[in-house]
Parts: structure tokens; C-alpha cells; sequence
């Protein structure tokens, strides 16, 4: 009977131990089956890359790069402008001169030179002033503008006064032959107005002269 009870629980240990494995195994079966079919698969999440910080170093490099382009381009508009804007100045005085001296012509009034750095009129202008106040003479109506000019060697202030003293020895011939000084007036250009823009002795000779300008 003992012999029999022995048995038994013999029998039972070993049951119990094979219900555990195969409870194990179940266990084990569930934790690594896959997901059931229509399932949506589930990826892991990446991580994207983050920018690189910029370090304020940088960032105030690159801004003052970008001031001093910026500054650059106004400069160098600005000096392209302030050359249109010579070239407009000259050619408009220029055109102004060759107006004029065509506007002396018509009235018969003709233009007198001087020599280099000289401000009285030469002897072989004389017969010019001469002229020129027979004209006035015959248009009492009539008032002249005496212009001085110059060529462009020296400063401007010295050129002014230059010319200034040609059309005042202008003015002072003309009344000496009895043009009333009150037709006359006297102003000086310097050299802002040449008449040729050349840069030889040719040129200069027809810029140093008085422009006799009738004014109705």
C-alpha cells in the first residue's frame, strides 16, 4: 500500500512539472508571435538631424558683410551719378556758350580774345570793340552783357577774377565810346564755360575772351 502511495505522488510531481513547461512555452509563444495580418506595421522612430546652431560670432559677420556690400553699391552709385552729372554740366554749358556766341553773331556783335593771363584788349581787338558799339550805337533798345571767360589752367577763384577784369576793360572801352553805362553790365564765368573743350593752346585761345550778349 505505501509502495502504491509512492507511486502516486511520483506520478503527480512529474504531472505538475509538465503542466509548467508547457505553460512556459505558451508564455514564450504569445511574447514573440507577430502582429496579426492587417495590422499596421509599426516602425521605430528616427530621430532627424537638427540644424547646427549659428554662433552669434557668425551671425554678426555675416551682417556686417552685408552692410559693407550694400554700402559699396550706394558709393559706387553715387560716384556714377556725380559723373552723369559732370558730363550734363558740361555739355550744357557748352551748348550754352555756342548759343550765345550764335546769338552775338545775329545781332552783329562779335566776341574778343585775350592773350594768356592778360585781362586788357589787345590792339588787334580794337577794330572788334569798334564794331560792336556802331551796333549798339544803331539799337539804342538794345543792352549788352559783357561775359568774361577763361581757359582752364589755374584755380577757379583766380579764374573768376580774370574774368571778370576782361569784361570790365570791355565795359570801360565800350563807354569810352559812348555806349552809356547803363546798357552795359560785366560778369565774370572763369573757366566754367568753355567754348572749346580741348586741352591745347588751340583750345585755350578760344576760351580766354569777353562774349558780348545783347539783352532786349
Amino acid at each position: 500500500m505505501k509502495k502504491a502511495r509512492r507511486w502516486l505522488v511520483v506520478f503527480l510531481m512529474v504531472s505538475l512539472a509538465f503542466s509548467f513547461t508547457c505553460a512556459k512555452k505558451t508564455i514564450r509563444s504569445d511574447a514573440v508571435r507577430t502582429s496579426p495580418p492587417g495590422a499596421a506595421e509599426v516602425k521605430p522612430e528616427t530621430s532627424e538631424p537638427k540644424p547646427e546652431a549659428v554662433s552669434p560670432e557668425s551671425t554678426a559677420d555675416l551682417e556686417k558683410e552685408k552692410k559693407l556690400r550694400e554700402e559699396n553699391l550706394r558709393e559706387e552709385s553715387l560716384r556714377e551719378k556725380a559723373l552723369r552729372d559732370k558730363a550734363a554740366q558740361e555739355e550744357a554749358a557748352r551748348k550754352e556758350a555756342a548759343a550765345r556766341e550764335a546769338a552775338s553773331k545775329s545781332a552783329k556783335l562779335e566776341s574778343i580774345y585775350f592773350d594768356f593771363d592778360e585781362g586788357s584788349i589787345r590792339e588787334d581787338q580794337k577794330d572788334i570793340m569798334l564794331k560792336n558799339s556802331e551796333w549798339l550805337k544803331a539799337n539804342p533798345k538794345v543792352k549788352v552783357k559783357l561775359e568774361g571767360h577763361c581757359d582752364e589752367r589755374g584755380t577757379a577763384e583766380y579764374n573768376l577774377a580774370l574774368g571778370q577784369k576782361r569784361a570790365e576793360a570791355a565795359k570801360i572801352f565800350l563807354e569810352g565810346l559812348g555806349i552809356a553805362k547803363q546798357r552795359i553790365s560785366a560778369v565774370s564765368y572763369g573757366k566754367e564755360r568753355p567754348l572749346d573743350p580741348g586741352h591745347d593752346e588751340a583750345a585755350w585761345a578760344k576760351n580766354r575772351r569777353v562774349d558780348f550778349v545783347p539783352v532786349p
